[in-house]
């Protein structure tokens, strides 16, 4: 809360800024709430009190986490607001974004989260420079050069809780900040399958090469650094000689470019310009590629289909884990662990609460290995 504030008075402002974010007016939302227009004026001007009941009901209405009105966002999402390149880009973004870092400042401040070392690179200035870092990353985490599966769980090993959430055409691509020793990032679960992967590895980008936030994502964004990013990210995703191994197999083109989509779970706009600046394909044959994207009848030959990842709304799988062990244990109440959770379980499918030898508790809140 702000010092030398009453409670009130830091809440009214922020049902203003809320209410006024969403669009609605004080008549709309009192009417929600069963309240008088002016009950609303006077919350906001800070001359009513609000009572436990009525902060939740206006943290429902107004589609905010309840301690959003009392205490300040982290400094991550603070500084990712209020830089002209980064915020205002998409209002729910920023929502969900914003609650993400105060669910992983929790857990963090709880010792449900613990840091970890996560590799730092620099920022890369030429391409090569891009590719040659996409190498390393994957070398650490030990996937050669094949396609590069479960993008999610990868990204948590190197200290970045990746979340997919359905946030429709309004929430864009994705966000990220940095929080706590984690990196929390944020994908539009909306969007097609392989762009989510690309956003992922665009977020990814921004967290290993310490970035603290970025501008919305971008096939061709008009900022170099991020167009390095953009660089970095395909590399991850699809590695020169990994590619190579699959286009030397096929004798037809359009059927090889599929294979490498289908394997690596890459968009197809993504896939063909790759192949154009890995010297595989020239103008030509990508504008061809690009005109006869892949039918049923491709995979049905290839015989492989497409393996949807980051499906919303999916949580971290260590994360996921941890917060479930806490909840196991006593230290998270259901209605938080739900939360926490994202609707990825239900509250009446939470485990039973047992009691945890401390041996076994100890093992549940090891760090990541």
């Amino acid at each position: 809360m702000v010092s030398g504030r009453s409670e009130h008075e830091t809440i009214g402002p922020r049902v203003a800024s809320a209410r006024e974010d969403l669009g609605r007016t004080q008549a709309e939302l009192a009417g929600q709430l069963g309240l008088d227009r002016t009950a609303i004026a006077k919350i906001e001007s800070g001359r009513r009190r609000v009572s436990a009941t009525e902060l939740v009901g206006l943290a429902a209405a107004l589609d905010r986490p309840i301690d959003w009105f009392v205490d300040e966002s982290p400094p991550a999402v603070v500084s990712r607001r209020q830089d002209p390149s980064a915020g205002g880009r998409s209002a729910l973004l920023d929502r969900r974004i914003d609650r993400l870092a105060r669910d992983v400042t929790f857990l963090a401040t709880d010792g449900v989260l613990s840091p970890i070392d996560v590799p730092e690179f620099d920022v890369p200035e030429t391409v090569a420079e891009a590719e040659e870092a996409a190498t390393l990353v994957r070398s650490r985490i030990g996937a050669g050069s094949g396609p590069l599966l479960d993008l999610q769980r990868h990204s948590e090993v190197l200290g970045l809780l990746a979340f997919s959430l359905d946030l429709g055409e309004e929430g864009r691509d994705g966000a990220y900040v940095a929080v706590d020793g984690w990196g929390a990032a944020l994908i539009n679960g909306a969007v097609d399958p392989g762009r989510r992967r690309f956003n992922l590895a665009h977020e990814l980008g921004h967290h290993l090469f310490a970035d603290a936030y970025a501008p919305e994502v971008t096939i061709s964004p008009g900022n170099d650094t991020e167009r390095l990013i953009n660089a970095f990210a395909i590399h991850l995703l699809l590695p020169r000689s990994g590619v190579e191994a699959v286009w030397r197999n096929f004798d037809d083109q359009h059927l090889a470019a599929v294979a490498v989509s289908v394997r690596h779970r890459v968009s197809w706009t993504a896939v063909c310009s790759h192949l154009k600046n890995l010297g595989l394909v020239d103008d030509a044959g990508r504008a061809g590629l690009v005109s006869a994207p892949p039918t049923g009848a491709d995979f049905v030959a290839l015989g492989e289909r497409w393996v949807s990842e980051l499906d919303p709304p999916a949580v971290p799988p260590e994360y996921g884990r941890r917060v479930l062990a806490a909840y196991r244990t006593g230290r998270l109440t259901a209605d938080r662990t739900s939360e926490l959770l994202w609707g990825t379980v239900r509250k009446e499918e939470l485990p039973e609460r047992q009691a945890v030898p401390l041996p076994g508790l100890r093992r549940e809140f090891d760090p990541l290995q």
